[in-house]
């Protein structure tokens, strides 16, 4: 009966503490109610500040020694290597080292063959040492090749793209840091080595390389070169320089019906004022911190954005 009753009405069972009560109605039993769910609350709160993976969520945090030699080698390659926070899996589970007496990068990479299928899933591999010295095809001999003798797992999944050959498979690396970067790659080079291959790329932790055997491979969207995406990313700023302009002289035009020029020019200047003291500060404060993993850079274009007069506007403040 109880259980049908609690069904009929969509009741749980459990009482709503946060339900409201007229104070003329509390009664004891309320307060005792009300007492205890702000002591839960507390206590939930105490032990968010103590929990040791959230201890993680900062942006700005002193890289280990291992990681900031690490990035420091890949940018001298002209890579761009990004870390995401610590509580990530895919932090976690990256084993790419730089040793120091070879002066090599070790490379971790997740081979993704995506016309490979077992039980209803992409079949992946992961490497834990790949020299960066070695040529891509080196690499991948192993699965590619039918007669390389190092053992695979389930190596007879992929006998398409060996019936393909080396040459005539599609190698593509997941574009990082660029615009729609969700299904857009870059196309490798299997004939060049892996650290020519990374050159003037962005890499997220690790690098993710796509391969198949089809000539245009469905949802894959090839950037063909860097000068694409340097091209792509100035006519989006150009753009959104022309709306703010846009916006702005719009703004300007309605607010000059309804006011006084003459107040509106000494107004004007004084937001320019402002704004330009605002971005200073918001500098001089990012300077101070140091932004170490990724998304860091948000704080910097906030501080950016915020203010960006013109060098004309600070020469008509300085005159004013």
């Amino acid at each position: 009966m109880r259980y049908n009753t609690q069904k009929e009405l969509f009741c749980n069972g459990i009482r709503d503490r946060t339900k409201f009560v007229a104070l003329k109605q509390m009664r004891k039993q309320d307060f005792m109610s009300d007492y205890y769910f702000l002591e839960e609350c507390t206590r939930y709160a105490q032990n968010r500040k103590t929990d040791t993976i959230k201890r993680y969520t900062s942006y700005n945090r002193d890289l280990p020694i291992h990681l900031n030699r690490l990035r420091q080698a890949a940018r001298r390659r002209t890579t761009n290597l990004k870390y995401l926070l610590q509580n990530f899996l895919r932090h976690r589970e990256n084993t790419t080292y730089y040793c120091y007496k070879e002066k090599k990068i070790f490379w971790r990479i997740k081979w993704i063959f995506i016309n490979a299928n077992e039980n209803g899933k992409i079949v992946c591999y992961n490497d834990e040492r790949c020299d960066e010295e070695k040529f891509l095809w080196e690499l991948l001999d192993k699965y590619v090749n039918p007669n390389c003798l190092e053992l695979v797992p389930e190596k007879r999944i992929l006998e398409y793209y060996q019936s393909k050959g080396m040459q005539n498979i599609k190698v593509m690396l997941k574009a990082e840091g660029v615009k729609r970067s969700r299904n857009r790659y870059y196309l490798l080079n299997v004939n060049q080595t892996l650290k020519t291959n990374l050159a003037n790329k962005t890499i997220v932790e690790y690098p993710l390389v796509y391969i198949s055997y089809e000539e245009l491979p469905e949802g894959f969207d090839i950037i063909g070169s860097d000068e694409d995406i340097e091209e792509e990313t100035k006519q989006h700023r150009l753009n959104l320089q022309k709306m703010w302009k846009s916006s702005l002289t719009e703004e300007q035009g309605t607010n000059m019906e309804d006011s006084n020029p003459a107040d509106e020019i000494v107004s004007e200047k004084e937001k320019k004022r402002k704004r330009k003291k605002e971005r200073f500060r918001k500098l001089e404060i990012y300077e101070k911190t140091s932004n170490n993993y990724l998304f860091s850079d948000e704080k910097l274009m906030e501080a950016l954005s915020s203010s960006t007069d013109s060098e004309e506007d600070e020469k008509q403040v300085k005159s004013g």
